[in-house]
């Protein structure tokens, strides 16, 4: 089963001004700086503490102009992210490959409205004084879930001017600091060549376009992945439905439910056959009916099980209790009203 990298959504695309103000719910301004997209250059940092053996660091220098322009180079691994307002371009070397497909819209990573008022359902939020951040003066959220316990606490540091995300920090369910994302130096509306979003592909790489995966209705994901979806009867308060994507190829059907809380990601994956969604395997778990397995990516948990329809894998920055519950209801058809939260 093929498992997208989990973002956080408040790292997702950002938002022009006017959009940001006029979407923004009442009592939110008191949270959130005056958004404003506006160009910039940095270098960002990422360091993953998830693995207790290891600490993964990542370095990327990020430029990023209005219009959804954006380029990330990584120092390491030599990759290149490139979105030139219609097509995203990400460059991968050790592949030889350079993986072409449509635009979303968007790009830059400011704090969302919408996102912060759906997480208000399900973490308490306060503003603590700040110190700068790359050199900017910031506003500091501290998200706490009310179920303890339950999901990841986060905090983000957010630039008083842009409303841009300075600094995110994300704990592990033993509150430990798992995730941390961090520019190091920022300017803002540097002056930049049009060239910059262009893609060159190197000499040797070879371009693979595809096409858009667009959010589909449960019918036609069906038909496109050839297996009926079955969707959880049970979601934690403040999770709803993002997306349904759905693939085929050849003998090979795939469906992926996307589920968001304003901060955290869940993913329910659905499949004709078995992929592996990789980490750490545990010991089984029931559910419901079948045998699972555990599966441990840092932050992320995962559920794998298999019914004799389909394969399935749940992932997510949940508990354990949690992910099991969700998994169980997987398909069920007789579930108190209560406990229904598709």
């Amino acid at each position: 089963m093929r498992v997208r990298r989990l973002l956080p959504p408040l790292l997702a695309a950002g938002l022009l001004a006017a959009q940001a103000r006029a979407q923004a719910p009442p009592g939110i301004e008191t949270l959130l700086p005056r958004a404003a997209e506006t160009a910039y250059r940095g270098r960002k940092v990422v360091v993953d503490f998830s693995h207790p053996e290891r600490k993964n660091v990542t370095i990327m220098t990020v430029l990023c102009q209005p219009g959804g322009r954006e380029r990330r180079e990584f120092h390491a691994t030599r990759e290149l992210l490139v979105l030139d307002g219609e097509s995203v371009w990400q460059y991968l070397p050790e592949r030889g490959v350079v993986l072409k497909r449509p635009s979303s819209g968007g790009g830059g990573e400011l704090l969302r409205p919408e996102l912060l008022q759906r997480a208000l359902a399900s973490y308490e939020v306060r503003a603590l004084p700040s110190a700068p951040v790359a050199g900017r003066r910031s506003r500091e959220l501290e998200f706490t879930p009310r179920q303890g316990g339950s999901r990841p606490r986060r905090r983000i540091w957010v630039d008083e001017e842009t409303g841009l995300i300075l600094r995110a920090e994300v704990y592990s369910l033993d509150s430990r600091l798992s995730r941390l994302t961090m520019f190091e130096d920022l300017e803002l509306r540097p002056a930049v060549d049009a060239g910059a979003f262009r893609m060159r592909v190197p000499p040797g790489a070879r371009v693979v376009e595809a096409g858009p995966e667009p959010c589909l209705e449960p019918d036609v994901a069906g038909r496109i992945a050839g297996l009926p979806v079955a969707l959880p009867a049970y979601l934690p308060e403040g999770f709803v439905r993002q997306c349904i994507r759905a693939r085929r190829h050849g003998d090979y059907g795939e469906i992926q439910v996307v589920y968001g809380d304003g901060l955290s990601m869940l993913s329910l994956f659905e499949s004709t056959r078995f992929r592996d969604p990789g980490g750490s395997a545990a010991p089984a778990v029931a559910v419901g009916r079948a045998t699972g397995r555990w599966h441990e990516l840092g932050l992320v948990t995962g559920i794998s099980w298999r019914t004799p329809r389909a394969h399935f894998a749940l992932l997510g920055e949940l508990s354990r209790d949690e992910l099991r519950r969700i998994a169980g209801s997987v398909g069920a058809e007789e579930l108190p009203a209560a406990a229904r939260r598709p």
